[in-house]
């Protein structure tokens, strides 16, 4: 099946939330709080199956150090490569840039999968979550 991908900023709130939802995450943000997480974010991706919002990833980054946040692939589309696609898109925006930190957090209750899916990526637990030397400059 081909999916529709996005870099779109303005992303549906309730899209977003269903997503969530979906894969056990609580509605932290409010509208308003999401315009400005996603318009300050370095670069947002989403994927799509027509209307509906089935995955998403995002980057935050000061052009030293960046963080990959909010990945998330909905429940009913999981084991079908779209993490995968979501991983590989927000590692090519940062794999040439030279950052000295590429970072991102596990939710804890899903640790037993998400760290080997991260780490088919070059990610690594360390004391702050995980970290992918595998890109970054080390002075």
């Amino acid at each position: 099946m081909k999916y529709r991908e996005s870099t779109n900023k303005k992303l549906n709130i309730k899209k977003i939330d269903e997503l969530r939802l979906s894969v056990g995450w609580p509605k932290r943000r409010s509208e308003k709080k999401w315009r400005e997480v996603l318009s300050k974010s370095s670069f947002v991706y989403s994927v799509w199956d027509g209307k509906k919002l089935i995955g998403m990833g995002r980057i935050l980054d000061d052009g030293i150090m960046c963080m990959f946040y909010d990945i998330a692939v909905h429940k009913d589309y999981q084991s079908k490569g779209i993490g995968k696609m979501i991983m590989k898109k927000l590692i090519d925006q940062v794999k040439d840039k030279g950052y000295t930190s590429i970072g991102l957090f596990a939710d804890k209750r899903n640790i037993k999968f998400l760290i080997p899916f991260y780490e088919k990526f070059g990610f690594k637990e360390v004391k702050t979550g995980m970290e992918c030397k595998k890109y970054m400059k080390i002075d």
